[in-house]
């Protein structure tokens, strides 16, 4: 049987043969998990002694369990300066590149910035822009650049219905975040509004999975 796969959420799941949840970790505000799992220093909360959360991120990262790095990223809307938000970005990418693991990534009002710190870095790990509800054309042009979209219950609202019809299917992943909803339904809504059935996306978002973050039972 083909799983579910939650690519980022921030909800606890017992672990089930029926769906693969990746949950987020937050340095400084979640406790590490034991289960398939990122870690990043989120843009809202970076320390004052940032040295000491970098070090932890470290010691975490390279655990089995840790397949990603992140949510990470850049944000406008946070009160962090802007210059702590650049730097500490640019130490997650570092520590993705050194660790060969994907990033997570958290955008807000600054996909422009955040693709030039990704090209300028020359990062050779894989990138999965998490919470993607922007409209279809930026969609496109990051997909265009080789990274990944997760969309997830913002596309109940009716938003995202042209980029559902024409992203790849080999670009993307889907995601429950924070937000009260379980993995399926957010499969059932993709699949109708794209118009193939479950067990074909369930198949190709488990390959991309596997592939992307070296996934394997």
């Amino acid at each position: 049987m083909i799983p579910y796969v939650d690519c980022h959420t921030h909800q606890f799941y017992e672990p089930s043969d029926s769906v693969i949840s990746m949950r987020n970790c937050i340095v400084s505000t979640d406790y590490f998990q034991n289960q398939l799992c990122s870690v990043g220093i989120h843009p809202w909360y970076i320390d004052q002694d940032y040295e000491n959360q970098l070090s932890t991120l470290r010691k975490y990262a390279a655990k089995e369990n840790v397949l990603a790095i992140g949510e990470c990223g850049l944000d406008k809307l946070s009160s962090a300066p802007w210059e702590k938000q650049a730097k500490a970005f640019q130490d997650q990418i570092d520590l993705a590149n050194a660790l060969s693991k994907p990033l997570i990534l958290h955008t807000v009002r600054a996909y422009q910035e955040t693709v030039e710190q990704l090209q300028n870095q020359k990062l050779i790990s894989r990138v999965v822009f998490h919470g993607f509800n922007k409209h279809a054309q930026l969609g496109y042009s990051l997909v265009e650049k080789g990274y990944f979209l997760n969309l997830g219950a913002d596309m109940l609202k009716g938003n995202l219905t042209e980029l559902i019809h024409d992203i790849p299917l080999t670009s993307l992943f889907l995601e429950t975040d924070d937000k009260n909803i379980s993995i399926q339904e957010i499969y059932t809504y993709f699949c109708a509004v794209r118009k193939i059935n479950v067990e074909t996306l369930k198949q190709q978002l488990y390959t991309n999975f596997c592939t992307v973050f070296k996934y394997s039972k």
